[in-house]
C-alpha cells in the first residue's frame, strides 16, 4: 500500500474516502438515527470509542464532558487538531427515511452527524497508515450548540480539559445546504460571526383590563422598547458594518383578555464581526430598555457574551485550498462569504492558526435549511468531507 505520508496526492485520499463511502453512510446514518442533546452525547460518544477501536485506536473518552480524542502518529513532532462536533437539536424531524431520528424532538438539524461520520472517515484511512512526522489528533466534541450554567460551550471545555494543547493549527467542517454538492467555500478572515445573547425583563404594574388607567400595561412597554431595538442596527451602526439583533422570543406573566400584564420578558440574539460594533449594540439595548421607566416601569437587561467570530488564519487557509485544488479541481473551490451564523469553533481560531471548511451538501432540486424539521445532505459530500480533513491535517504538518 502507497502511504499517506509517503507523497500520495489529495486525489489518491479521495479515492480512498470513496472506497470506504458505504462505512461512512453508515456512521452517518447510526449518528442521525440516534440524536442526543448538547451535554447528553453519551450513546454517541461510546459508538465513537467503539468505532475507532475498531481501526486499532485508543481513544480517552470524558474529554470536556462527553468529548472524545484519539491521536494518530508518532508522539513526537508537531500536532494538528481535526475538530467534528456530535450534538444535536431540540427539533421533531418530519422528514420520511430510514434513518430519521428514533429519539422523539431531537435531530440532527446542523449536520453534526456529517461532521463525526467524516471525523471518523478521516480516522480510519489515517489509522491504516499513521503520519510519522508528527501527531493528527481527532477531537469529537460535546455541546457545540449550548452553554451550560458557567457560559461554557463544548469547544472551551474541551480546551480547558487540555485537548488541543500543543496544537499547531485546527481544522474543521461545516455542512451548507445551499452550497452544490462536489464544492466547498474557503475564505482567509471572518468568516462567522460573533454571538451574543441577552434577557430583558420588563416590570409594569398589572391591573383589571377594563381600567388601564390603573396600572401600566408591560406589554405596551415591550413594544416600545422591541420597537426602539429594530432601530440599533438601521439607526447606531455603520452600514460598511455587519450585524443583526434579533428579538426571538416575547411573553408575558398572564395570557388573558382582561387582564393588563404587569411584566413581560424578551429574549434575543446579537451577532457581529468587530469588537467595537458589540460595545455600540450593549449600550444601545440599555438605552432602549430605559423606555420602561419613562412609561412609569423598569427593567432588568441580562447580556451575554459567547462566542467570538471565526475567524480563518491565512496561512492555513492556502493550504487547505492547495489539498482541495489538488483533490476536487480549482473550479470546485468557492470564495465564501461572512455569514452571520455562529459556531464555538471560534474559540479555537481565537487561539490556533485554523481553518474552518464549507462543504457543499445541496439535494439537487430538493431545497432543505439548517435548523429546520426538514434538513438533510446528499451524502455524497461524505468521502469529500472525509478525504478534506484527512489531508489538509496531513499537509498542515
Amino acid at each position: 500500500m502507497t502511504s499517506l505520508t509517503k507523497q500520495i496526492s489529495s486525489a489518491a485520499i479521495l479515492e480512498r474516502a470513496k472506497a470506504i463511502q458505504d462505512d461512512l453512510l453508515s456512521y452517518r446514518r447510526h449518528i442521525h438515527a440516534n440524536p442526543e442533546l448538547s451535554f447528553e452525547e453519551n450513546k454517541t460518544a461510546e459508538f465513537v470509542v467503539e468505532t475507532l477501536k475498531k481501526f486499532g485506536l485508543k481513544p480517552k473518552s470524558g474529554v470536556g464532558g462527553t468529548g472524545v480524542i484519539v491521536d494518530i502518529g508518532e508522539g513526537s513532532g508537531d500536532m494538528v487538531v481535526i475538530r467534528a462536533d456530535m450534538d444535536a437539536l431540540p427539533i421533531e424531524e418530519s422528514n420520511d427515511k430510514s434513518y430519521c431520528s428514533k429519539n422523539k424532538g431531537v435531530m440532527h438539524a446542523c449536520g453534526h452527524d456529517v461532521h463525526t461520520a467524516c471525523g471518523l472517515g478521516a480516522a480510519q484511512m489515517l489509522a491504516l497508515d499513521p503520519p510519522k512526522n508528527g501527531r493528527i489528533r481527532i477531537a469529537f466534541q460535546p455541546a457545540e450548540e449550548s452553554t451550560n450554567k458557567d457560559g461554557l460551550s463544548g469547544a472551551s471545555l474541551m480546551i480547558n480539559d487540555g485537548a488541543f494543547e500543543g496544537a499547531k493549527r485546527v481544522v474543521a467542517l461545516h455542512v451548507f445546504p445551499e452550497l452544490e454538492t462536489g464544492k466547498i467555500a474557503l475564505k482567509s478572515g471572518p468568516l462567522l460571526a460573533a454571538c451574543d445573547s441577552f434577557n430583558i425583563k420588563l416590570q409594569g404594574r398589572g391591573c383589571h383590563a377594563a381600567w388601564p388607567e390603573l396600572g401600566v400595561d408591560a406589554i405596551v412597554v415591550a413594544s416600545q422598547v422591541v420597537q426602539a431595538i429594530q432601530t440599533i442596527v438601521s439607526r447606531r451602526i455603520s452600514a460598511l458594518d455587519p450585524a443583526v439583533v434579533t428579538i426571538g422570543g416575547i411573553r408575558s406573566n398572564t395570557f388573558k383578555n382582561n387582564i393588563v400584564a404587569d411584566s413581560v420578558e424578551l429574549t434575543g440574539t446579537v451577532r457581529y464581526f468587530h469588537a467595537d460594533t458589540h460595545k455600540v449594540v450593549r449600550a444601545e439595548l440599555e438605552n432602549a430598555c430605559r423606555i420602561a421607566e419613562v412609561m412609569g416601569g423598569s427593567y432588568e437587561l441580562h447580556y451575554i457574551t459567547e462566542n467570538p467570530a471565526v475567524v480563518n488564519h491565512p496561512e492555513a487557509v492556502q493550504i487547505v485550498e492547495k489539498v482541495a485544488t489538488e483533490m476536487i479541481g480549482r473550479e470546485a473551490i468557492i470564495e465564501a462569504t461572512m455569514k452571520m451564523g455562529a459556531e464555538d469553533f471560534s474559540f479555537l481560531s481565537d487561539k490556533y492558526p485554523s481553518c474552518f471548511i464549507c462543504l457543499g451538501v445541496q439535494i439537487p432540486g430538493s431545497e432543505r435549511f439548517l435548523h429546520t424539521a426538514t434538513f438533510d445532505v446528499n451524502e455524497d459530500a461524505l468521502p469529500i468531507g472525509a478525504a478534506m480533513l484527512a489531508a489538509s491535517a496531513l499537509a498542515m504538518l
